[in-house]
C-alpha cells in the first residue's frame, strides 16, 4: 500500500521563514484545526506536489491559497508579509517499501512545471543529493515519456496504466488525473458527486467505467481492452491484406487477371492459400497453366515449320493476311461494343451515386423533421396536410389527385428511404464489380488487338520482300508468343511471393478473429469480478448502516453494471414504472456525504482483501459537510480506524473539536495532529 510519510510546507518572506511539518502513520491520520486556519492548504499541497491540478479543475492555476503564493499573517488581524519564495515537499513510501521525496516550488524558485525527486538517503537519514532526478509535468508527454513526472509516478505506484480511446478515435493513457479523485476528496468540488468527479477535458470514452474497471482490477476491463486491441489488429491486418491485393492489381498486364483473392482475409485462404492467374485468350478466360500449354503447343508447331521462300508461300501469305484482317475487324468491333457498354455502365454508376446522395439528403431532412415534430414543431402537421418536408410542395397537387393518396408518416418515410439506400448500395456494388470485369476484358481485348495488328504488319512486310527471301513470319510469331509466356511466368512468381505474404496475414487474421469470438462468448465479468463487486456492495451497505444513512434502506442499494455507481430502484408514482436511479440524485444532501464516505472506504477496504489497483490511500478534506451530525462523523472516523484498514492509510482534515474527537475515539488506534492558529508558523531556518 502506498502512503504519505511526511508533508513539509515552506513560505519565506524578506525577514522570516514560515513552515508546517506533518508526519503520517499507517491507518487513520487526523489533521484537526479551526476553519480558515490552513488545514486544507496541507491537503492541497499534496495535490500540488503530485502535479494533479487537472484532476480538480481545467484551470491550471496553482491550487494553493494566497499564503503560499502572495502574502501571509502571523496572527489574525496582524500585518501581512509578502511571500518571496515557497515550496512543498512530500515523502511517499510505495507498496514495495521504496521511499521518495518530491519537491515542487510554488513561487520564487524553479518553474512550476518542474518537479524534483530524491530516491535514496544518507546514513544520517537526510536525502542524498546525488539521487536527485528532475521531471516535467502539465506538458504533453508527462504521462508517457521517461522525463515526465506522471510516467515516473505511475511506475512508483505500481500502476500499469491501460491505453483507452478518446471520442475523436485517438488513443491515450488512462491518465493518473482520472484516477486521483477516487482516493482524494478535496473540499471545493470533491463532495459534489458520489464517484469522482472525473476530469472530462481528456475526452476519454466511458471514462467512469474505464477508471473503475482499472481501479478494481476487473477482468471485464481487461477483456474489453483485449477486444479493442484485437479489433484494431484485425482492422490493421485487413488493411495490409488490401494493400497486397492492390499490389496484385497494379502488377497485372493487359490479358491477365488474378482470381481466388477475396476482398478481405478469410479462414479458407488461411487454410488453403492459393491465387489463380487467368488469361483472356481467344474470347475466353483460361487458367495460366492452360494458356501457357496452349501457347507452347502453338510455339512448338510454329518452330517445326520449314522455312520457305516468299514466292513459295505467297498464296498462303495472302490467305493469312485476309484471315488476319478479318480477325482485326472482328476484334475492333468487339472492343468498340465493349467500350460502349463500359461507358453506359459508367453513366449508370454515376446516376446511382447521385441517387444515393439525394437519398442521404432526404433522409437527413426527414430525420430533422421528425425531431422537430417530437419537440412540438408544426412540421408534422404540414405533412399530415400533404406538405412534403423535403421539397415543401403540396402533395395533393401531384399526379393522380383523384386517388387522394395519403402521405406516409415521417417514420415511414425514413424507413422507406433507408430501404431505398440499401437497394441502391447493392446495385452500386454490383455495378462496381461489373465495371472492374469490363475494364479487365477491355484491357485484354486491347492487348489481343495490338498483337493481331502487329502480326498483320509482319505478314504484309513478308509479302513485299524479294521472292528469294525466307519467310520468317512464323518465327517472329513464335518469338512473340514465347516472350508472352515468359512474362506470364514472371507474374506467377510474383503472385507466389504475394501469396506467401497474404497467407501469413490470413493466418494471423484467423487467429485474431478466433480469439475475439472466444472473448465475446458469455459474461465479461468473471467469477473473481463478481466476488469483488459483491464484497464492495456488501461493505457499502454495512458502512451506510453504521453512518446513519436514511434516504433508502441500505439493503436495497446495488451498483450499476456499467459504471459501478450506487443505485436504487425507484417507482414512479404516476406510471408505477420501476427504474434505476443514481443515489446521488435521490439521497438527501447529508446522506450524499455519508454515501461518499461509505463508497470510498469500501473501495479502500476491498484493496486490502483483494487484488486491485487502488493505492491504499484515502484523503478526505473536511468530511463534515452539510452540517453533519457529530455522531455520524465519529462513526466514519471509527470505521476509518478499523483494524481491517490498519495496513492502509486514511488522512482526514477536519474542524471538528479536538475534545469531541478524543472522546469519541477513545480506545481507538489513530494519529492526530492538532494545530492552534494558523498552520504556517514562524520557524528558524528553512
Amino acid at each position: 500500500m502506498t502512503r504519505v510519510q511526511s508533508l513539509r510546507l515552506r513560505a519565506i518572506t524578506k525577514d522570516q521563514a514560515f513552515g508546517a511539518d506533518f508526519r503520517f502513520a499507517e491507518g487513520l491520520n487526523i489533521i484537526q484545526a479551526d476553519n480558515t486556519s490552513g488545514k486544507s492548504t496541507c491537503l492541497q499541497a499534496i495535490i500540488y506536489a503530485l502535479g494533479m491540478e487537472r484532476a480538480i479543475s481545467t484551470n491550471l492555476a496553482i491550487p494553493l491559497p494566497f499564503v503560499m503564493r502572495e502574502r501571509l499573517q502571523v496572527e489574525r488581524d496582524g500585518e501581512y508579509k509578502v511571500v518571496l519564495q515557497s515550496y512543498v515537499e512530500v515523502e511517499f513510501v510505495s507498496s514495495t517499501g521504496s521511499e521518495i521525496l518530491i519537491r515542487r516550488d510554488v513561487v520564487g524558485g524553479a518553474d512550476t512545471k518542474l518537479i524534483s525527486t530524491w530516491s535514496s538517503r544518507r546514513e544520517d537519514g537526510s536525502w542524498d543529493k546525488k539521487s536527485q532526478r528532475d521531471y516535467f509535468v502539465l506538458d504533453p508527454g508527462a504521462a508517457v515519456r521517461e522525463d515526465g513526472f506522471h510516467f515516473f509516478l505511475a511506475q512508483f505506484l505500481g500502476m500499469d496504466l491501460p491505453t483507452v480511446s478518446r471520442f475523436d478515435g485517438a488513443e491515450c493513457p488512462l491518465y493518473l488525473e482520472t484516477l486521483f479523485n477516487l482516493f482524494f476528496v478535496e473540499q471545493k468540488r470533491g463532495w459534489s458527486t458520489i464517484q469522482g468527479p472525473f476530469p472530462t477535458q481528456f475526452s476519454i470514452q466511458d471514462l467512469s467505467r474505464r477508471v473503475m474497471e482499472f481501479l478494481l482490477d476487473l477482468d471485464a476491463g481487461k477483456i474489453r481492452r483485449q477486444r479493442a486491441e484485437l479489433n484494431k489488429r484485425i482492422k490493421n491486418l485487413t488493411g495490409e491484406w488490401q494493400e497486397r491485393r492492390r499490389l496484385l492489381d497494379r502488377s497485372t498486364v493487359a490479358q491477365v487477371r488474378y482470381s481466388g483473392v477475396p476482398a478481405t482475409p478469410t479462414a479458407e485462404f488461411a487454410v488453403n492459400p492459393s491465387i489463380e492467374l487467368e488469361i483472356y485468350l481467344e474470347d475466353e478466360w483460361l487458367t495460366l497453366s492452360d494458356a501457357i500449354k496452349q501457347i507452347q503447343e502453338e510455339v512448338e508447331e510454329l518452330s517445326q515449320r520449314e522455312l520457305k521462300r516468299t514466292e513459295e508461300v505467297e498464296p498462303e501469305l495472302q490467305r493469312r493476311i485476309s484471315e488476319k484482317e478479318k480477325q482485326v475487324d472482328d476484334l475492333s468491333g468487339t472492343y468498340e461494343a465493349l467500350r460502349t457498354e463500359f461507358q453506359a455502365l459508367i453513366e449508370e454508376n454515376r446516376s446511382v451515386r447521385k441517387r444515393l446522395d439525394a437519398l442521404a439528403i432526404d433522409l437527413r431532412r426527414n430525420q430533422d423533421a421528425l425531431k422537430l415534430q417530437s419537440l412540438g414543431s408544426t412540421i408534422g402537421t404540414d405533412l399530415e396536410f400533404h406538405s412534403c418536408p423535403t421539397c415543401h410542395q403540396d402533395l395533393r397537387r401531384e399526379l393522380l389527385p383523384e386517388t387522394s393518396p395519403e402521405a406516409m408518416a415521417l417514420d415511414q418515410n425514413i424507413a422507406f428511404i433507408k430501404s431505398q439506400q440499401l437497394m441502391y448500395k447493392s446495385s452500386l456494388n454490383a455495378s462496381d464489380e461489373e465495371l472492374a470485369e469490363l475494364r479487365v476484358q477491355g484491357n485484354a481485348l486491347s492487348g489481343q488487338l495490338n498483337d493481331n495488328r502487329r502480326e498483320l504488319r509482319d505478314l504484309k512486310r513478308a509479302l513485299v520482300r524479294p521472292s528469294s527471301s525466307v519467310d520468317r513470319t512464323a518465327l517472329f510469331k513464335a518469338v512473340r508468343l514465347q516472350s508472352r509466356t515468359e512474362r506470364w511466368e514472371e507474374l506467377r512468381e510474383k503472385a507466389d511471393e504475394v501469396v506467401d505474404e497474404m497467407s501469413a496475414i490470413a493466418n494471423e487474421w484467423s487467429d485474431a478473429v478466433t480469439r475475439l469470438k472466444e472473448l465475446r462468448t458469455g459474461d465479461d465479468f468473471t467469477v473473481s469480478d463478481k466476488n469483488k463487486l459483491l464484497r464492495l456492495v456488501n461493505d457499502l451497505k454495512d458502512y451506510l448502516k453504521d453512518f446513519g444513512f436514511k434516504s433508502f434502506p441500505a439493503d436495497e442499494i446495488h451498483l450499476a453494471a456499467d459504471n459501478f455507481r450506487p443505485q436504487v430502484l425507484v417507482r414512479d408514482p404516476d406510471t408505477e414504472e420501476v427504474f434505476e436511479k443514481d443515489l446521488g440524485f435521490e439521497a438527501s444532501a447529508s446522506d450524499g456525504i455519508r454515501l461518499k464516505w461509505a463508497y470510498y472506504l469500501s473501495l479502500l477496504r476491498l484493496s486490502v482483501s483483494n487484488t486491485t489497483n487502488h493505492p491504499g490511500l484515502v484523503v478526505f478534506d473536511e468530511p463534515g459537510q452539510q452540517e453533519m451530525a457529530t455522531r455520524d462523523l465519529l462513526a466514519m472516523l471509527k470505521a476509518s480506524s478499523d483494524t481491517h484498514l490498519s495496513s492502509s492509510q486514511i488522512i482526514i482534515a477536519t474542524s471538528e473539536q479536538k475534545t469531541a474527537i478524543e472522546e469519541g475515539m477513545a480506545g481507538r488506534d489513530y494519529h492526530i495532529e492538532s494545530v492552534e492558529g494558523y498552520i504556517l508558523k514562524p520557524i528558524s531556518g528553512i
